[in-house]
């Protein structure tokens, strides 16, 4: 199959000096070229998934691995975020748009969740950007489907309600970079998916959802206390000196050798340069009192992150994560270890920059660094962020959760200047609603068997 090319963050790919008329007829022609019958054909795939995700491992922390497997196997949908290296690899097996535009590359429905604006509103949408990339369009709608499949699966769906959640899905992203197309780049720029937008369209369904609309209502009143103080009570202590620190929680949670601490400041010096001056001076108000290890995630259990507890000059706290940006695992089962590990150097920037773009508004915090030959990226740590816990919704909750997520992916894609491109791909191609359930299906038999051979292979070990 023909791939992309292996520069895979290039943002002059995305560049274009054409018009929106020119860029569909574009896409028009590759429909032509590859047609959606094409896309939608599963084409089997042969690799040893256990040597994949040790090449993904060999950049971790050992001690952590353990944790990180038992994590992995809770669950067939577990395992699928934790080995997005996969599915990755997979996708370049596969027949491809190659319409390149800024994807998430690891858009399942976990990924999908509630961040705050800087004017404090609590938005929907992407909230993971380790493995973006430009890409294409499909590879993060196939892995938005299969993950639909495997967590509504796991929620006790049955198999035509799942059937009709993929086919909603897809119908819903065509229809969603349909009207992004219609609107002004202005207002594709701005556009944002607010909590109560998502309330007062479940209320326009009637007799739909009510469930749905309870769990948005706890989770407006749960954001408001989900920040640094709250963080702080939770997780922090005084020694016997007095001092206010982080709770060790080995291995999970472990204070640092005086070395790492050293390299971990000299990061956050390094990232204080790089986040925005209104933001620099900001933090001027504050120092820091303690600096911890803490592993969070599936995919990402195992990296290096790490919280850093500040104290400002009135005595309140705010709570950093640095958080380890590796190489595109896209890239990664390709290159040797230590290629990996230069070639990620400006990891952190590419996920900065993503992320930016993908989401409607981004944390204003949100800046990359570098230290200890390794790339990182720095954020609030759960500021306002919530989720939606999916093994609470019903069926027709589950349903307008997925379509909710596909409208997101839609408009994220929307941001890229070649997204024309793939309106001109979509249009009138309704019969990819149906063809990406077979792709799907075929896709989650993969997973099932890469599941039961990593299970295999962790209990002959263990």
């Amino acid at each position: 199959m023909q791939t992309l090319p292996l520069d895979i963050f290039d943002l002059k790919r995305v560049k274009i000096n054409h018009t929106k008329d020119e860029l569909e007829r574009a896409g028009k022609r590759r429909q032509k070229e590859i047609s959606s019958e094409k896309l939608a054909t599963f084409v089997p795939v042969h690799r040893d998934p256990v040597a994949a995700i040790h090449q993904t491992e060999s950049k971790m922390i050992p001690e952590l691995l353990p944790l990180r497997h038992q994590r992995m196997l809770a669950s067939r949908f577990a395992f699928f975020r934790g080995t997005a290296e996969l599915m990755e690899q997979d996708l370049k097996q596969q027949y491809q748009s190659n319409l390149p535009i800024v994807i998430c590359g690891d858009a399942h429905v976990n990924n999908f969740g509630f961040y705050a604006s800087p004017e404090r509103k609590l938005l929907f949408g992407l909230n993971d950007f380790d493995e973006a990339r430009i890409g294409n369009w499909e590879s993060d709608l196939k892995r938005l489907l299969v993950s639909i499949d495997l967590a509504g699966s796991e929620n006790g769906l049955k198999s035509d309600e799942l059937d009709q959640t993929l086919k909603l899905t897809t119908k819903t992203y065509r229809h969603a970079i349909k009207n992004a197309n219609k609107l002004s780049l202005p207002e594709v720029f701005y556009f944002s998916f607010e909590i109560h937008d998502m309330i007062d369209t479940i209320k326009q369904l009637g007799d739909a959802p009510h469930q749905m609309e309870k769990i948005l209502q706890k989770i407006i009143k749960k954001s408001q206390h989900s920040n640094s103080a709250e963080i702080v009570r939770k997780k922090s202590t005084i020694n016997s000196q007095g001092q206010l620190m982080f709770q060790d929680n080995p291995p999970r949670a472990r204070h640092l050798s005086a070395n790492r601490y050293r390299q971990v400041v000299a990061g956050y010096e390094r990232y204080r340069d790089n986040v925005r001056q209104d933001i620099r001076v900001y933090l001027a108000n504050f120092h820091i009192t303690d600096i911890i290890r803490y592993s969070v995630g599936v995919g990402s259990f195992g990296t290096r992150c790490y919280l850093l507890l500040l104290t400002g000059i009135d005595g309140t706290h705010l709570v950093l994560q640095i958080k380890e940006a590796l190489p595109l695992r896209y890239n990664l089962l390709s290159l040797k270890v230590q290629q990996a590990i230069d070639n990620g150097m400006q990891a952190g920037r590419r996920i900065v920059t993503a992320q930016r773009v993908l989401q409607s508004t981004s944390d204003p915090f949100l800046a990359s660094t570098r230290f200890g030959n390794r790339s990182y990226y720095v954020r609030q740590f759960r500021d306002m962020k919530e989720s939606i816990k999916l093994n609470r919704l019903d069926r027709e909750s589950y349903q307008l959760y997925c379509q909710t997520c596909a409208l997101c992916l839609a408009m994220a894609h929307a941001q890229s200047p070649t997204s024309p491109m793939i309106r001109g791909y979509l249009r009138h191609q309704k019969v990819l609603d149906t063809a990406l359930i077979d792709w799907t299906h075929h896709y989650v038999q993969q997973v099932d068997q890469d599941y039961q051979t990593f299970k295999d292979y962790i209990q002959s070990h263990s």
